[in-house]
């Protein structure tokens, strides 16, 4: 699953997927996870417990707008298999199963 800047809450993003796609597991959740700065830091702590127990993707990769802090608590959480940093020229190659 691809998000752009998640305004919306990555959670909000994750669960609409798997409410649409009941039988799909979330594989991949990569992009902007809007977690950067002040303003949202209380939103780090319950957004990977979260995305964790009700998402469950097999692997998080965030990027640019998720920041630093965030990255970080979600490789604690998805380490060391389920976390990929996103950066510029990452490749991802993904097979269907």
């Amino acid at each position: 699953m691809f998000s752009a800047c998640s305004h919306a809450g990555i959670v909000n993003v994750g669960l609409e997927a798997r409410r649409l796609f009941p039988e799909q597991p979330v594989d991949l959740l990569l992009g902007g996870y809007h977690l950067a700065g002040a303003a949202v830091e209380d939103r780090i702590g319950p957004t990977v417990r979260d995305l964790a127990e009700l998402v469950a993707p097999r692997i998080v990769a965030p990027g640019h707008c998720t920041g630093w802090r965030a990255a970080a608590a979600l490789a604690d959480a998805f380490s060391p298999a389920g976390f990929a940093p996103s950066v510029v020229g990452t490749r991802y190659p993904l097979t269907a199963s």
